[in-house]
């Protein structure tokens, strides 16, 4: 890399062009390198966090039943992966101007549907937590369905290819039209809809009693963890499609989609890996799947077995169950963290789509 700067200068003064324009050759040589060295690093982050939580993804995705979180969970994952490898190919291989003319459409095209993906997986845990609505249900539903209509619109009349001084062959990337700056709401656009996500979670969060289980609070600061780091990075390239010069406006793209990917898909896994380890043998967490609340630390208060759990007020709504209550008590409980743990359930918690299942 730190020679970089001399043979792209050695290039560009080779063209016999004036100095100024020499300067603008390399310049841009310089940034497409950097580009292309960036965005491979961020897809082998990608590969390396997918392969690091196989084993987790193997137990609590793959080895459990087909729900809507697990379609987005592997979609977001693998469909991601396969864009990641598709938009690399095009920054480092050689294509034609023509043949870019069509190919760079392909950039927003196929990364939008992986950023849908994660705030599909993000707008069922919000509707999971604030109890399945169907107020909620709806306006998350026509958020999503308008920023879709605004990213496939950004995809195809928002970018610019971006042509290459000089050479007729090189590698095929796209900016912001000149002057629009309409690519910046690709950006900006997740960041509004994470940001109304964020603040109905922390609504909830003030209403619940048990807002002191160790789920909720996993729940709520990952969430909060999640916002933060994307919205940061998603703003910080939408100011940079303000720049002028074409190649640095996309210079962040890979750590933003990235980012948003690896992060999500470790909400989904670490949310089920702690229904599955705790749900089943903390009271905490029986509490959540069973609609259970704490008053006044007298313990946990059992809801009537026959009341759904979006009508429980003040409780925490995952996996939003029935609790059904069994024929005896006559099992053994022991005690666990000052509360009575019943070990004769076991209850398959699916957090994210607000159901369980009894084994």
């Amino acid at each position: 890399m730190s020679g970089m700067y001399e043979v792209n200068q050695i290039a560009a003064a080779s063209i016999g062009a004036d100095p100024v324009t020499t300067d603008l050759i390399a310049t841009a040589f310089g940034l497409l390198h950097v580009l292309q060295v960036y965005t491979s690093a961020m897809m082998a982050v990608a590969v390396w966090d997918w392969l690091i939580c196989l084993k987790v993804e193997w137990d609590v995705i793959w080895k459990r039943r087909w729900t809507p979180v697990k379609c987005l969970y592997l979609w977001t994952r693998y469909y991601g992966l396969f864009t990641y490898a598709l938009n690399l190919w095009l920054f480092n291989a050689n294509f034609t101007t023509q043949q870019c003319k069509t190919l760079h459409y392909l950039i927003a095209a196929t990364c939008m549907w992986v950023t849908l993906g994660s705030e599909a997986i993000l707008a069922m845990r919000t509707y999971a937590f604030l109890g399945r609505k169907k107020g909620v249900g709806i306006v998350l539903s026509t958020m999503l369905v308008g920023e879709t209509a605004f990213l496939l619109y950004v995809a195809i009349a928002g970018v610019n290819q971006t042509i290459l001084p000089v050479v007729t062959h090189g590698p095929c990337t796209a900016s912001d039209k000149p002057g629009q700056h309409v690519v910046s709401g690709f950006w900006l656009a997740p960041v509004a809809f994470d940001l109304f996500c964020t603040f109905l979670t922390l609504w909830k969060v003030t209403t619940l009693q048990a807002r002191g289980s160790r789920l909720v609070k996993i729940f709520v600061s990952e969430g909060l963890f999640y916002f933060i780091l994307v919205a940061a990075v998603n703003v910080l390239n939408a100011i940079f499609m303000f720049q002028s010069n074409a190649n640095i406006q996309n210079i962040n793209c890979f750590l933003a989609l990235i980012l948003t990917q690896v992060l999500c898909c470790r909400l989904v896994l670490n949310l089920r890996a702690q229904g599955q380890n705790v749900g089943v043998h903390t009271s905490e967490a029986v509490a959540v799947s069973a609609g259970l609340s704490t008053k006044g630390g007298n313990g946990p208060v059992f809801a009537h077995p026959s009341r759904r759990q979006d009508e429980t007020v003040g409780t925490v709504s995952i996996p939003l169950e029935r609790f059904n209550k069994p024929d005896t008590w006559d099992e053994p409980t022991y005690p666990r963290d000052g509360v009575k743990v019943h070990v004769a359930v076991e209850r398959d918690v699916d957090v994210e789509s607000g159901r369980s299942r009894s084994t």
